[in-house]
């Protein structure tokens, strides 16, 4: 169970009378009656979920869109910020809210490295991004954003397991029109954004430019002095598209972005930390963790406050990204259509994660990635306006990385006792067991007693990898009748990978390589300085001043994966009346085989897993009532997942990725929107979720978790909306914005800790804007998270190491902000 624990900061939180008056107010007109005939319906929205310009309410499938318009008031800045709006949706923030990791009706990736690409894909503008380091700042001038649920791959450019989460930035026009928004905020809260668009050459040649930018101070106060706080925003964002019309039948859309985000980096909040005193407390030697953690060093009696670290280890986490991507849209024939999109994307990420929160180095990982990847697609859609229609694609994805990563445990303590920190203390730590004061860690405590880690060391991989991915899709739809409509689709996938050039070393707080952790001894025992250590087969000792030693220590490994399959979907689409749409379909989504970029404690982690499947059945339904004024859409599926890709992080301080040999997903949504009269729009949505492995262990083997629930997988979950034209002064209005999620309890692992799982939870936000000059411009205050519930978004059992890891949610947020449009 989560608890929580109070801040000597002032919360100031609204009281619950104003709440419920709040509520009070925005609740009314949904009581009014069936509203009068005169009054307007639910506006439409058309979505690309299928590769055509649709209704959402004609698409057969289970998709939820966010307008322009929605985005606004549901001041949404962040990938993380769609959580709260859309049903089955959740985000895992491992490596920061600028980076989210999306779980979708349970099915999400458990790795945090580059070398993974999400179940749940990501795509900007058709753009397929292939890691969380490739998306970069894109929250800014959207159209829309679809979210569509399930296995995709025969309409995508890549395929997945998941689902597709597609961000459509606004395309250039030849009107000359622009708008420009500023804020500010708690937390010194600084934000601009912008956009202008006009005709370079008439009918020919328009442009757009975008732009944001948010600068905003840490919410976890830093207690240490001379420290800052953490989990602070400092970003950018710049987009110039340019729309050339070569002919009426041939246009061409280049489109070139960069952002950049370099913040105070996030702060792992300690939790459940061991209080008694040493060494009875955690891991080996890792007793009174907890004492460390005060803003002079010196022992203290409890844990820190839930928004408080005092940490030492404060450089900013760096991500630069680069994009360019072009459009080519061919009307070869009034019924046939040509698409290209051709894009490069370039990435780069220093993450100096304080993985203990604490004022001296008991445990830090930064880590570092590049990559770069190519992607060309390639399709033909039909649009006869008959009984056949088609999509038959290609695609191609080249994709290169560089990844490093270090583990840094207990780099304080000088085992030597001669004054210097150095590759001699972790080798004495490593290689020698002798008696050791009692409130340090025990030298010897590596590979000799069968736990991993030892103290005063790092454990250093880095790699490099290359993946080239080719495919062909096609998708057809078929009118039976006026009321009939059969769908299929078919994809063959072909994926070559390797990982290349990895190196495992053990090091010294000096960076000095004292082993190859990739090439164990091939004889028991050994010696360090003369003196015997433990006999066991580990890594050997190889004085990194000897010359000789340089080729063994930097010694390098390679492994290759090569895997095909053929992945589809059919279905059967009935509209049995004009504002009624039912569909029953079956898809297999496909994810390729992936290797673990984790292998920094013994060779037999240094592996590569299998593909990934999972079969879906889902039958939905799609109706509107009332001359358009309510939409209820809802959708029932169940998923049969195979051989899922999962990091087993071990207490022992192992990362190996496993596959779970088999999990089943039942579930579904329901979507509402009603409109009961002209000025008032509401929006709810529920999801079920019945989540659990059906056959499945870890901690090599040794651990069966066959029917325990999947993680990032919350039983319930629900979004609501309100919108409300309260009052209008000629060509002015006032509007009050309300919304809120709901997520019941949820699990961040797989052995189901309730210690360190999330507890149900709800999330309220509002927003009330004055628009004035009919529409000009904009005045609006918003507040996020109001009662500042405090939540986690991910956890990690690390109390071998005295402590568990966890991610802490953001709290209340507010500000005013400023618009006008010209």
């Amino acid at each position: 169970m989560t608890t929580q624990k109070l801040s000597n900061r002032p919360s100031g939180r609204p009281s619950a009378a104003l709440a419920a008056a709040i509520l009070g107010v925005l609740a009314a007109p949904v009581l009014a009656q069936t509203p009068p005939p005169d009054e307007g319906a639910i506006a439409e929205v058309v979505v690309t979920a299928q590769k055509r310009s649709e209704s959402l309410q004609s698409v057969p499938v289970s998709v939820t869109a966010l307008t322009s318009a929605q985005l606004g008031e549901l001041k949404m800045d962040s990938p993380s910020d769609l959580t709260t709006q859309i049903p089955n949706l959740q985000v895992n923030g491992i490596v920061g809210e600028g980076s989210p990791i999306f779980s979708l009706r349970g099915v999400s990736m458990f790795d945090y490295s580059l070398s993974q690409s999400s179940p749940v894909a990501s795509y900007i503008d058709e753009v397929y991004k292939g890691n969380f380091v490739l998306f970069g700042v894109e929250m800014y001038d959207l159209q829309r954003v679809e979210v569509l649920r399930g296995p995709q791959g025969t309409l995508y450019g890549k395929n997945t397991t998941g689902g597709a989460i597609n961000f459509v930035t606004r395309k250039p026009g030849f009107d000359t029109e622009g708008e420009i928004k500023i804020g500010t905020g708690n937390y010194g809260r600084q934000e601009a954004e912008g956009a202008f668009q006009t005709a370079l050459v008439a009918d020919r040649l328009a442009m757009r430019f975008a732009f944001t930018y948010t600068k905003q101070d840490g919410f976890i106060q830093n207690v240490l002095p001379g420290h800052p706080d953490m989990e602070g925003v400092n970003q950018y964002g710049v987009r110039l598209s340019l729309l050339y019309k070569v002919t009426d039948d041939l246009s061409a859309t280049l489109r070139l972005s960069k952002s950049m985000q370099d913040p105070q980096n996030y702060a792992i909040i300690a939790g459940n930390i061991c209080q008694s005193a040493p060494p009875t407390c955690g891991g080996p030697g890792v007793g009174g963790f907890g004492y460390f953690r005060t803003a002079d060093g010196t022992l203290a009696t409890a844990p820190l406050a839930n928004d408080q670290v005092a940490q030492n280890y404060t450089p900013k986490r760096r991500q630069d990204n680069e994009a360019v991507a072009l459009t080519l849209d061919w009307q070869l024939a009034p019924t046939l259509a040509l698409t290209s999109i051709t894009s490069w994307d370039q990435g780069s990420l220093f993450n100096p994660e304080g993985t203990d929160g604490s004022p001296i180095d008991l445990f830090k990982i930064p880590y570092i990635g590049k990559t770069k990847q190519v992607a060309q697609d390639l399709r033909l859609t039909s649009s006869t306006g008959g009984a056949f229609d088609y999509i038959v694609g290609a695609y191609y994805q080249h994709e290169i990385i560089y990844n490093s990563t270090e583990n840094q445990f207990f780099n304080v303590f000088d085992y030597t006792g001669d004054g210097t920190l150095d590759y001699n203390d972790c080798a004495y730590a490593s290689f020698v067991a002798p008696a050791t004061p009692a409130q340090l860690p025990p030298a010897g405590t590596g590979y000799a007693n069968g736990v991993v880690i030892s103290p005063a060391c790092r454990y250093y991989n880095q790699f490099d990898q290359l993946r080239n991915s080719w495919s062909g899709y096609s998708d057809a739809s078929y009118k039976l009748t006026d009321i009939v409509k059969l769908r299929a689709g078919v994809r063959y996938n072909h994926d070559n990978a390797a990982q290349k050039n990895a190196l495992d070393q053990l090091r010294g707080p000096d960076e000095m390589p004292i082993a190859n952790l990739a090439f164990f001894a091939q004889q028991p025992g050994g010696a360090y300085q003369g003196v015997p250590y433990a006999g066991y087969f580990g890594p050997a000792f190889l004085d990194p001043t000897n010359p000789a030693n340089a080729a063994a220590l930097a010694a390098t490994r390679d492994q290759f994966v090569h895997n095909t399959a053929v992945t589809g979907r059919a279905g059967i689409d009935v509209t049995p009346a004009k504002d009624v749409l039912v569909y029953l379909s079956y898809s297999r989504g496909y994810r390729s085989a992936a290797f673990n970029a984790q292998f920094l404690f013994t060779p037999q982690d240094f592996t590569a897993v299998k593909p990934e499947t999972l079969d879906s059945i889902e039958a939905g339904f799609k109706t509107a009532w009332f001359e358009n004024r309510l939409q209820l859409d809802g959708a029932v599926f169940h998923y049969q997942y195979k051989n899922q890709q999962y990091i087993d992080v071990q207490p022992t301080g192992q990362q190996p990725l496993i596959n779970l040999a088999k999990s089943k997903i039942d579930g579904g949504e329901l979507e509402l929107v009603t409109r009961p009269v002209r000025d008032f729009t509401l929006r709810v949505g529920l999801g079920f979720l019945d989540g659990k492995i059906q056959d499945g262990s870890i901690a090599g083997g040794a651990i069966d978790v066959s029917g325990h629930k999947l993680p990032n997988a919350p039983s319930t979950s629900a979004t609501l909306e309100a919108d409300w034209d309260a009052l209008h002064f000629g060509d002015s209005r006032l509007t009050l914005h309300f919304d809120g999620s709901y997520a019941s309890k949820q699990y961040f692992e797989l052995l189901n800790e309730d210690r360190i799982a999330q507890d149900a939870y709800a999330i309220l936000n509002a927003r009330v804007a004055y628009h004035g000059g009919g529409e000009r411009w904009e005045v609006g205050v918003w507040g996020r998270n109001l009662a500042d519930k405090y939540y986690l978004t991910n956890a990690v059992d690390l109390q071998a190491l005295g402590y568990d890891y966890e991610h802490r949610g953001l709290p209340r947020m507010y500000g005013i902000d400023a618009s006008y449009h010209f």
